[in-house]
């Protein structure tokens, strides 16, 4: 897979992506998940998404370095381990399962909107030193500085 398409919907302003057959793959929220605009536990992260609901597209694509178009409102880069049985991405009431090879990766988050459609692209990267930061952000986040890496699934 070099890049994989599809179109879901936003719910409770979250996109997630998680490990294959996790339990409890969403996670919870609090107050500086929400500043930061991700929420990062190990085999999970949730996204803030540009808005609470609506329809969406996401791409995800295995890319050698980070990079960002110049049209990016939002760009997020996290830590992520995929195990056998690859990943899932998706909303709360539809996951889309896509095969990643395993190994660590640096998983970059872009958020952009085009022609009034919000598109969200997970790129993932090869590599052994991961370090969660933020490259991008907009007015609807607030604090990009010590991120919070741990968080508890939404039971």
């Amino acid at each position: 897979m070099s890049e994989f398409s599809f179109e879901t919907e936003i719910l409770y302003s979250q996109i997630a992506l998680f490990q294959y057959g996790l339990d409890n793959p969403f996670n919870d929220w609090n107050e500086t998940h929400v500043n930061q605009g991700f929420s990062w536990r190990e085999g999970s992260v949730s996204f803030g998404t540009l808005s609470s609901d609506g329809d969406c597209m996401i791409t995800v694509k295995m890319t050698k370095k980070i990079e960002t178009d110049d049209d990016i409102i939002r760009a997020i880069v996290v830590p992520f381990k995929v195990e056998k049985g690859g990943v899932e991405i998706g909303s709360v009431m539809e996951t889309v399962s896509i095969d990643i090879p395993e190994g660590t990766y640096e998983v970059l988050f872009t958020a952009k909107n085009v022609n009034n459609t919000e598109h969200y692209t997970f790129s993932f990267i090869k590599s052994e030193n991961t370090t969660a930061r933020v490259l991008k952000a907009d007015d609807e986040l607030i604090s990009t500085e010590n991120l919070l890496m741990k968080a508890n699934p939404a039971i």
